[in-house]
């Protein structure tokens, strides 16, 4: 398998199933701000021009929400999905919540910032997404004061995209994310596989921009 990623976008939650569930992958970084994923040799593997990519065989999966169902699949020992059907719906519900609840303010917010042309860009949106943000977070942050987990005892891919979603939200210096997700969020990154999918995007990024400076 070889993931198409980059430092500081959604493909850390890619990186971080793989090394979850114990997978050997190539990476190939694409320098997105320096227009990387416009070139022909990208766009043979992603038409969108977006990442992450997941390449396993022949198929090019894109949608980090996606490949990480597909990883669960995959590699249904690691338990990255619950067997139990309760359980596992669970995990959905909170997997999608992060997902269609949490992220597209998010994203809303970084468009307008920086993401979009200049001449597209609204910042009079922001004060509105950052209002939504903030109830989308209320919920998670009642649960996480109860649970170690976002959907139960266990760790599930529910809690890649909830924690990738909070520690946006505190890199982009929003207000939301209380003392329980804080908390969350300390503990999922003490998470051995977490660590190891954030070394090799550091990695990754050095060896490309050494080797272009060069």
């Amino acid at each position: 398998m070889k993931l198409y990623g980059s430092k500081n976008s959604r493909s850390i939650r890619v990186a971080w199933a793989l090394e979850e569930v114990g997978a050997t992958y190539d990476y190939e970084r694409i320098w997105m701000m320096k227009g990387q994923g416009q070139s022909p040799e990208f766009k043979a593997v992603n038409p969108a021009g977006k990442i992450p990519v997941l390449q396993d065989g022949a198929m090019n999966l894109t949608e980090s929400g996606a490949i990480i169902l597909y990883i669960a699949d995959k590699f249904p020992e690691a338990r990255l999905l619950p067997t139990e059907l309760a359980a596992r719906g669970e995990a959905y519900r909170w997997f999608f919540y992060a997902i269609t609840e949490v992220e597209p303010h998010l994203w809303a917010i970084a468009q307008h910032r920086f993401a979009l042309p200049e001449d597209k860009r609204i910042s009079a949106l922001e004060p509105t997404s950052t209002w939504q943000l903030a109830r989308a977070l209320r919920p998670i942050e009642k649960f996480l004061g109860q649970r170690e987990f976002i959907a139960g005892d266990a760790f599930t891919v529910a809690d890649i995209v909830t924690t990738h979603c909070l520690t946006w939200a505190l890199s982009a210096k929003l207000e939301g994310p209380g003392d329980a997700c804080l908390a969350y969020i300390g503990r999922m990154k003490q998470r051995p596989a977490y660590q190891a999918a954030m070394a090799r995007e550091t990695l990754e990024a050095e060896k490309q921009e050494a080797a272009l400076g060069s």
